[in-house]
């Protein structure tokens, strides 16, 4: 399989020369400790963000609700803090005004955008909010399908009911951040658009066939996916279809396994958010089980989590015990710094 490959791979690089291949090279030098750190996304806001980034080296930093002034001294702090460059991120679908309120004009919802040309455009633009934010990633576009009328949490922010046009203009929003050197994440992996739960809330369970995934909510991401877009966000959503267990995409290895294998997709697959309901229900509020369930299912980055600390310290304690091995880690920290590489932000 793909995925066994790919850690042998891996693994054979490391066991001989690094000289070639700069990022492998970095690991080699990397204790566990700081590999497993590389792949926390941890919320600009944390109490604990100067010493997660200057002490524990986690690998990057979202930023949510704030202000254009306390971006503008947060961040450059942070990255001179970091002695492995941070992926810094943001959810700004609509712009950096999706986060920064009172600084930005508003850009286009997706659903009132009406033309590929006008999406690249929009992609365009928010893509130069962020780089004047110093923002390398922003976690959009929306691939979702937007075909149920009482979808409590897609609703706008898709770009249509229509497959077809959800895959032109995902496809082309995600040209525009390129266009301008950021980055671009399809989300929600594999499809919130016809859900009546809200995943922040609880977990949705879509329960289409698998030939209807095909054909309908897994179309945009594999038009993404094919042109190469830098990450994926995988839901907290239910699919029997791909999971006859019913686990969360989120922490089931079945589905981390489907895009690896089945889509082809070896950048970095990121959570959706750690504290959403849709998944933190099934763990009784415990951020630290959720998070280790869904590393060990095939999550190479771990979004916004608030016990960073805890959850580096139980992953670093399963692979040094051997219950998670360190070619595993090895693959997803590489992934993780290869993606690092292809946005400019690892020289």
């Amino acid at each position: 399989m793909k995925t066994t490959s790919f850690l042998l791979a891996v693994s054979l690089l490391l066991l001989g020369s690094c000289s070639e291949d700069p990022e492998l090279a970095l690991i080699s030098k990397m204790n566990t400790r700081d590999k497993v750190a590389q792949l926390l996304i941890a919320h600009h806001y944390n109490p604990d963000i100067d010493s997660l980034v200057c002490r524990d080296h986690i690998g990057g930093v979202i930023v949510m609700v704030s202000s254009l002034s306390e971006v503008k001294e947060l961040l450059p702090r942070l990255k001179a803090e970091s002695s492995i460059p941070l992926l810094t991120c943001i959810d700004a679908e609509w712009g950096a005004q999706m986060r920064l309120k009172k600084d930005f004009p508003r850009q286009l919802y997706a659903c009132e955008i009406r033309s590929a040309q006008q999406a690249r455009e929009v992609g365009r633009k928010i893509g130069l909010e962020l780089d004047s934010l110093g923002i390398a990633v922003n976690l959009a576009p929306v691939a979702d399908v937007n075909t149920n009328p009482d979808n409590p949490v897609i609703g706008f922010r898709a770009f249509s009911s229509d497959v077809d046009t959800v895959c032109e203009y995902a496809s082309a929003y995600a040209q525009g951040l390129h266009d301008v050197g950021i980055g671009a994440c399809a989300k929600h992996f594999p499809g919130h658009g016809d859900t009546s739960v809200d995943s922040h809330k609880a977990l949705p369970v879509v329960a289409h066939s698998r030939e209807r995934l095909d054909s309908v909510e897994l179309a945009p991401f594999k038009r993404l996916i094919a042109e190469d877009v830098d990450m994926l966000m995988i839901g907290h959503l239910s699919v029997p279809a791909l999971d006859a267990s019913g686990k969360p995409a989120s922490i089931s290895k079945p589905i981390y396994d489907f895009i690896r294998d089945s889509l082809k997709f070896d950048s970095c697959i990121v959570t959706d958010g750690l504290m959403m309901k849709g998944l933190l229900n099934m763990f009784e509020g415990d951020d630290v089980a959720a998070s280790v369930a869904a590393y060990e299912a095939g999550a190479d980055l771990l979004l916004g989590a608030v016990d960073v600390r805890e959850i580096i310290d139980a992953i670093c304690s399963k692979v040094e015990s051997g219950e998670f091995s360190e070619e595993e880690l090895d693959a997803k920290v590489y992934r993780v710094l290869k993606l690092k590489k292809k946005l400019q932000i690892l020289q």
